[in-house]
């Protein structure tokens, strides 16, 4: 079943195994939609959802996230990545745990990539039903600042799509009625300014003024979207799935038994607004 509108995934680093489980309950239903959004781990769900790999985004954490390629400060000392990209990008889904291309490729919906563009400051929506193609634009969306490199595409520069758009409901919205947005944090929460990360953006990316601009909005921009979110939600166009109390679990989490806690929390939430979800796209 193919829903007529869209999902925006948020990221949030391990957060985005509460998306994991959201979008493993819809692939056991068989229900898709005709936009998929993803920004940063929520692309990274998000292709795992293209391909209707069910289970495949937890099992790799579950099984690698320990090794030094995985995350960690040997991998950014040899290859400049605290995540290497060659083992997330080629080893994992070609020979460790393989990816379905060419499920991906026929998949009904449109799968559309978020990253920032660090000379502009502005999200770019890279469209990337061909995910072995694309692949670069799928990793510079969830590229972190100071923890990988700038990915350079086609004589652009790129880093996580969060920095710019971290919940594209906006853009979602210009193509979809209606729209359902997957957050990785609970109801009350705001974004708060970091004076100290300005200050290292300022620094660390000092060549690029409009990326460091975009940081320093970031959290005035996050909570206006946040805003613009329960007003949608309230007039009947938006359907939001999010974690009912804080999510506690850190960005590099390696607790195996609080990330498959949150894998369920998500599977279980998005069983209980099943029903209700399919009846708000038949209103």
């Amino acid at each position: 079943m193919v829903l007529d509108g869209g999902i925006v995934l948020e990221g949030g680093g391990m957060r985005g195994f509460y998306t994991a489980g959201v979008l493993d309950y819809f692939i056991k239903r068989d229900t898709y939609f005709r936009d998929c959004f993803g920004v940063s781990a929520g692309a990274t769900q998000g292709c795992n959802y293209l391909s209707g790999q069910r289970k495949r985004g937890i099992k790799i954490v579950l099984k690698y996230m320990k090794e030094k390629q995985y995350a960690s400060a040997i991998a950014k000392l040899i290859t400049g990545d605290f995540y290497e990209r060659k083992f997330h990008t080629d080893t994992v889904p070609n020979l460790l745990i393989p990816y379905d291309y060419e499920a991906a490729l026929n998949s009904p919906m449109n799968f559309y990539a978020v990253v920032t563009d660090c000379d502009t400051g502005k999200a770019v929506y890279r469209k990337s039903n061909d995910v072995n193609a694309n692949m670069d634009w799928i990793w510079a969306s969830g590229a972190l600042p100071f923890f990988t490199k700038i990915v350079e595409i086609d004589g652009g520069h790129y880093l996580d799509g969060g920095l710019a758009d971290s919940i594209p409901v906006k853009k979602a919205s210009e193509l979809n009625k209606k729209n359902v947005v997957v957050l990785t944090r609970d109801a009350e929460y705001r974004k708060k300014p970091s004076k100290k990360t300005v200050a290292l953006m300022k620094g660390v990316y000092r060549k690029y003024p409009n990326l460091v601009e975009a940081v320093k909005d970031r959290p005035e921009v996050y909570n206006e979207t946040l805003d613009y979110i329960k007003e949608q939600e309230e007039a009947g166009n938006l359907f939001v799935i999010r974690p009912k109390e804080p999510v506690t679990i850190g960005r590099l989490e390696k607790d195996e038994d609080a990330i498959k806690a949150l894998y369920k929390e998500g599977v279980l939430d998005a069983k209980d607004c099943y029903d209700k979800m399919i009846e708000f796209f038949n209103k």
